[in-house]
């Protein structure tokens, strides 16, 4: 016979909210576990296999240092003056063309497996994308005053093969060197050049006026040999003294060698001539001019020169290797502990996912309030739940594949850390030397 409990019959069971009952919740895991364990575990796997099948990516770096000028500049001034940010700026414009990289990547046979899908500016694209160019800027303050921040500069390359990408880190600090060189040697030969054809043309204009002014006292009346000996002994005594310290052909000794031959000269007096004093005055005064500014000239050739010889001999300011690039140990992406960290996160909110949208469509009734929803709440009363023999052996077992999985679980995650991050044997012997020191110091 079916006993009533008077006692739940004669109160209906109120439609309760759930609020923040844990009971509840836990009752909806433990019904819905495999919709948390099988996301979870999926999810896990498949991201643990992308972390670890990830191709490593190395990085190879060298450094280069601007080297100041060896020779004080007191002593000799170098001709390139431009700040060595510019020139860095420039001499990586000229490094990273076309011919440049793709020869690189022709010699070191890059991007095999790609070369059939990629054209070649596609694969260009790819060599300036790997290429790793930092100027390192210091004392901030020296660099406002001076012009000269940039005084350390980083070239690397990044590729799959750690030996690649240390050859090509090299190939890129050879070229930045050699384009360096021949960049300030350039520059300083167009300098020196300029100053020559501009001090040949001094020397010219000098000599036409020169010949003007010896035509004009050849047309003189009566010749002047007491004014010609003392200009004479001016000039010799002059041309001595520009000997002692220039070259039989720098242009200040020829200029002087021509004036005392055509003094000495002799010119005979045309009868009936009589001088433009206003022409030789103005000739006197153009000559004075052309004099100053072919000095002015040679001065500038002669530093010219001397910046060039210290741009030849590299003792002007120049790019020097500071560190060559070696081969990477380790790679620089992926980060697998990182990835692996929100793999597991996406496992855990994958897991918590499915539930939710299981809950979301099931309109099973597990609850008074689910009940009282559906039927008059007078006719519900609570009775004990019984579960079978079939229901607590497949309990039983729900527990042990959770079990197991878990344990997988954490057996993957040791495995992860003792291959990407640090052996297990390490972290263990960490973790003591820590526990024991804050015991002493506690």
């Amino acid at each position: 016979m079916l006993q009533i409990d008077r006692s739940h019959s004669q109160a209906p069971v109120e439609s309760d909210e759930i609020g923040l009952d844990p009971s509840y919740y836990l009752a909806i895991l433990r019904k819905r576990i495999y919709y948390i364990i099988i996301p979870f575990v999926l999810v896990l796997a498949v991201g643990s296999a992308a972390a670890m099948l990830w191709p490593p990516t190395f990085l190879s770096e060298g450094k280069l240092l601007v080297e100041s000028q060896q020779i004080p500049v007191d002593l000799g001034r170098p001709t390139v003056t431009a700040g060595s940010k510019e020139r860095i700026q420039v001499i990586e414009q000229r490094v990273m063309t076309r011919d440049n990289l793709l020869a690189i990547m022709d010699k070191y046979q890059m991007f095999a497996e790609r070369r059939d899908r990629l054209s070649r500016t596609e694969l260009l694209d790819l060599m300036r994308e790997n290429t790793v160019i930092k100027p390192i800027e210091l004392d901030q303050t020296r660099g406002r005053t001076e012009g000269l921040s940039t005084i350390a500069l980083t070239v690397g390359f990044t590729d799959r093969r750690p030996d690649v990408a240390t050859k090509v880190a090299n190939e890129l600090l050879t070229l930045f060197l050699n384009e360096d060189v021949r960049n300030r040697t350039n520059r300083a030969m167009e300098t020196t050049k300029f100053l020559a054809r501009e001090a040949q043309r001094l020397e010219n204009d000098l000599g036409s006026v020169e010949a003007k002014i010896a035509d004009l006292r050849r047309k003189s009346v009566t010749p002047l040999p007491e004014q010609t000996i003392p200009q004479l002994a001016t000039l010799k005594a002059e041309l001595a003294q520009k000997s002692s310290v220039y070259s039989k052909t720098h242009p200040e000794v020829l200029r002087l060698k021509r004036q005392i031959a055509s003094l000495e000269t002799p010119t005979p007096a045309a009868p009936g001539a009589q001088i433009d004093t206003d022409a030789l005055e103005a000739l006197q005064a153009q000559k004075i001019s052309l004099q100053k500014s072919l000095e002015t000239a040679g001065q500038k050739l002669s530093a010219a020169r001397l910046g060039e010889t210290l741009e030849r001999d590299q003792f002007a300011e120049r790019l020097q290797v500071l560190e060559q690039a070696v081969m990477p140990q380790k790679p620089i992406k992926p980060d697998r502990i990182k990835i692996l960290g929100l793999v597991f996160a996406g496992a855990v909110m994958a897991g918590f996912a499915g539930v939710f949208a299981a809950e979301l469509f099931d309109r099973t009734i597990r609850g008074s309030r689910d009940l009282a929803a559906v039927a008059d709440a007078h006719l519900i009363v609570s009775i004990p739940y019984i579960s079978t023999k079939r229901e607590l052996v497949r309990k039983k077992g729900r527990m042990a594949w959770t079990l197991v999985l878990v344990l997988v679980a954490i057996l993957v995650a040791l495995a992860a850390v003792h291959f990407f991050w640090r052996p297990l044997d390490e972290v263990w012997t960490i973790l003591l030397d820590r526990l024991l020191a804050a015991r002493l110091l506690g």
